[in-house]
């Protein structure tokens, strides 16, 4: 678990930010072309109504037609674009979270060789006198 873990989480994450952003400009041209579908069906709408043509209900029917398949393929990208983002984070979070294990690994191998001495400690002298628990300080 080194470096190379944490290397990867992290071009995971940049490659899910990448996918996420590119399914956003995707849905947003198809909210566009969406959008446009709904003023052109709504010009063919008040078309109609001077008019009264069946042509134009016609028209204006396969203009809401076209306009909601536009919306589900920008719907499509969207939910995309969400798992994109989800993914991302994910990536992140594991990223960040396999560089602390990794902390943690490399303070607990300083801490086992800090344990194992090369040598043993000289004893230390023991004194029968006790330091005194509450010592009086000279200012107040």
């Amino acid at each position: 678990m080194g470096t190379r873990s944490v290397t990867v989480a992290l071009c995971v994450s940049l490659l899910s930010a990448g996918v996420a952003g590119f399914c956003y400009t995707r849905s947003d041209a198809l909210q566009v072309q969406g959008q446009w579908l709904m003023e052109r069906g709504t010009a063919q709408a008040e078309d109609y109504a001077h008019r009264l043509d069946g042509s134009a209900a016609d028209a204006q029917l396969k203009s809401f037609a076209e306009r909601r398949t536009v919306l589900e393929r920008a719907h499509r990208w969207q939910r995309g674009m969400m798992l994109g983002i989800l993914a991302s984070v994910l990536a992140a979070v594991s990223a960040y979270m396999l560089f602390l294990l990794k902390r943690l690994d490399d303070q607990l191998v300083d801490a086992m060789g800090e344990l194992r001495p090369s040598a043993p400690p000289p004893p230390v002298p023991v004194s029968s006198e006790r330091a005194p628990a509450l010592v009086s300080s000279p200012q107040r």
